[in-house]
């Protein structure tokens, strides 16, 4: 069946009172989202319809959706700045905590990806997510899709360009939703180079992205890859501050066409294997010096780094030309998240370089991260001698709102 003939099906089908208006603050009143989706997509040469029709079916209904309760949530907070405004005060944020490091699950993608890192994709709503946010004293939140993100059909361009679009659409809409509390980081088709670029411009010019989400490898490539520096180079030249979000994701090795998990052990890759995939990438793009030549790029690293500082010293005193200017990098255009039980002890090993507290994050994982641990890391942060009652607020906010500046919502 024809492209336009199935477009005409899906067009009679969904929502015709929603249209797509991709300013932060503005609200979605009229014409159809569906429409709007497609034909931008089409626009750029991407063949939603490559999807599996459920799929496709279920992601455009998700969207409109969201989109349908835009103008009420809008309508709501309106009146109730209003309401304050008129009493004489004023609306008072909720807390002042900003988590850059949480996960967006559509119902669609977790049908595709019914495991994460050897364990169940959890499952999320996005009023599930916001009611987290309140009981956790959570003001602002920067969402993403987790690993295996658009990779979810190892080999095939199409499918998997297909998918970033409509992930990125997708979490944009539970955005606009809570615009003045979400932002996000968008998903982008490694290992297709050329691709990778027109989305990213899509989502940070058209969507509001505040950054992109690379994971620690691509279909088995990591991040230094030199298949991979077009990208760097497109998004360094985008000007400004630029921001890479860096995901671990499962480790692959290629055996002529097919990619074989690479975990040797009997332990959920998810568990252990991630804090290692940090490391390899990171180590790939120090010591080909993707961190060096591309100025412009901002890193977020989860886990304060995984396994990586543990391994500093041994892989640049290899490389002694590029061990200070290295560290300054790390100290600089990095930027750590303390997602999962990693305050406890391990945050020590990453000051023990020297990294300035400044550069610091907080972050959850939420809702892949275990709810019983999620208390105890909140708890380790307030609690930890390492830091000052100055430099734990700064953990909680001035850091990010340094970082992110005017893209936060």
């Amino acid at each position: 069946m024809k492209t336009s003939t199935i477009f005409s099906i899906f067009a009679s089908v969904f929502l015709s009172s929603i249209s797509v208006v991709y300013a932060a603050e503005d609200v979605a009143t009229a014409s159809n989202v569906t429409d709007a989706i497609i034909s931008n997509a089409e626009a750029d040469g991407i063949d939603l319809f490559a999807l599996d029709p459920a799929i496709l079916n279920s992601a455009l209904s998700e969207i409109s959706s969201v989109y349908g309760q835009v103008e009420e949530t809008a309508t709501t907070e309106r009146r109730r700045r209003s309401l304050g405004h008129l009493m004489g005060r004023q609306t008072p944020d909720r807390t002042d905590i900003i988590d850059v490091h949480t996960h967006a699950v559509p119902d669609w993608y977790k049908q595709m990806v019914p495991t994460t890192g050897g364990n169940p994709t959890p499952t999320w709503t996005i009023a599930d997510h916001v009611t987290f946010m309140n009981n956790q004293g959570i003001n602002k939140a920067i969402i993403a899709i987790s690993a295996p993100g658009a990779s979810v059909y190892p080999g095939q361009k199409g499918l998997t360009v297909a998918l970033a679009r409509f992930l990125n659409e997708q979490v944009a809409a539970y955005c606009r939703l809570h615009s003045g509390r979400l932002g996000f980081y968008a998903v982008v088709p490694l290992p297709y180079t050329q691709e990778a670029i027109a989305e990213a411009k899509y989502a940070i010019q058209n969507l509001g992205a505040v950054g992109v989400v690379l994971l620690s490898n691509h279909e088995s490539y990591y991040l230094g890859h030199p298949s991979f520096k077009p990208f760097f180079q497109a998004l360094n030249g985008l000007g400004g501050r630029q921001i890479v979000y860096v995901h671990p994701n499962t480790p692959y090795v290629k055996s002529g066409n097919n990619l074989i998990e690479a975990n040797p052990t009997t332990y959920p890759t998810g568990n252990i294997e991630f804090y290692f995939e940090t490391a390899r990438t990171l180590m790939d793009l120090t010591l080909t010096q993707t961190i060096h030549n591309f100025t412009n790029i901002h890193y977020v690293i989860p886990h304060v780094g995984g396994a990586f500082p543990a391994a500093i010293d041994r892989i640049l005193k290899s490389v002694p030309a590029i061990y200070d200017s290295s560290l300054q990098i790390y100290s600089t255009r990095f930027w750590w998240d303390s997602a999962g039980p990693t305050y406890y002890h391990q945050v020590a090993g990453l000051l023990g370089y020297g990294i300035p507290k400044s550069q610091l994050l907080f972050g959850t994982d939420f809702p892949y991260a275990p709810i019983f641990t999620q208390a105890g890391s909140l708890a380790a942060v307030k609690a930890s001698t390492l830091f000052t009652a100055a430099e734990k607020t700064a953990i909680f906010k001035n850091n990010a709102a340094n970082l992110f500046g005017s893209k936060l919502p």
